[in-house]
């Protein structure tokens, strides 16, 4: 595969960038019946959407960064491996996102033009999925340890977080085990070679804001604890909501 920049991509793809994001829109609102909930939840200024990763073929990332809202576009940090930069399922299926490698640190100028009030995308929103792998349809009543990215970002940015519950999407494309990678994100497999179509929604939390941490330097630690102890337990309370034995 040819070697593509993020401005090349942008400029290529746009039109066949329209057609992919108006074709899931129509998939996700017809097929799955798509709602979302919490819109007004959402601050007017640039945010990070944190969400829990469920179901296999990234169909969370396709429903929140094709349908996620109304009026505003949503950019989704997607793993190096498979994003357009590198990968065909990146470039022809998810589409315009922010590539993510997991190590190296955090590379901003990816991230600036839409939490940077200076960028070009400003004020953006910006959606993450802090538990970098999704979890297998035997775990779907529980989330796995948040990493602490998504605290560094809000931090960096001084933005707030917005708790994403995403629901309904290990029934619709369930994934029965996963190939696992030493220090990386599992790989899914799924069962089946199409989704079920099962009504998903999306629903939005309201805004942490964490003004009491910005310009102090956390431990990594302390950056864990943030993520887990209040990021992942919102999430947890959206999903209990829907899912009365989910595990908090």
């Amino acid at each position: 595969m040819k070697p593509i920049t993020v401005k090349e991509y942008r400029s290529k793809f746009r039109r066949y960038n329209r057609i992919r994001k108006a074709f899931f829109k129509g998939y996700f609102k017809i097929y799955h019946r798509l709602s979302v909930d919490g819109l007004q939840n959402i601050p007017e200024g640039p945010a990070i959407l944190a969400a829990n990763h469920s179901g296999g073929f990234d169909l969370d990332s396709l429903a929140i960064s094709t349908s996620g809202h109304r009026e505003r576009d949503v950019m989704i940090l997607f793993w190096d491996k498979y994003h357009f930069l590198n990968n065909l399922w990146g470039r022809y299926v998810i589409g315009d996102s922010i590539p993510l490698w997991l190590t190296g640190g955090i590379r901003y100028e990816y991230i600036d033009p839409f939490l940077k009030p200076s960028g070009e995308s400003y004020p953006g929103l910006v959606c993450m999925f802090p538990e970098g792998r999704s979890l297998l349809f035997s775990e779907r009543k529980e989330l796995c340890t948040f990493y602490p990215g998504v605290i560094r970002l809000a931090l960096h940015y001084k933005v707030p977080i917005v708790p994403t519950a995403m629901i309904g999407f290990h029934y619709a494309c369930p994934v029965l085990f996963s190939k696992r990678h030493p220090n990386k994100p599992d790989d899914p497999i799924v069962y089946l070679p199409f989704t079920i179509p099962w009504k998903l929604r999306i629903e939005y939390g309201k805004p942490i804001y964490l003004e009491e941490y910005y310009d102090r330097k956390l431990t990594k630690e302390e950056e864990f604890d943030l993520a887990n102890n209040i990021v992942k337990k919102k999430i947890g309370l959206l999903l209990k909501k829907h899912i009365p034995s989910f595990i908090i």
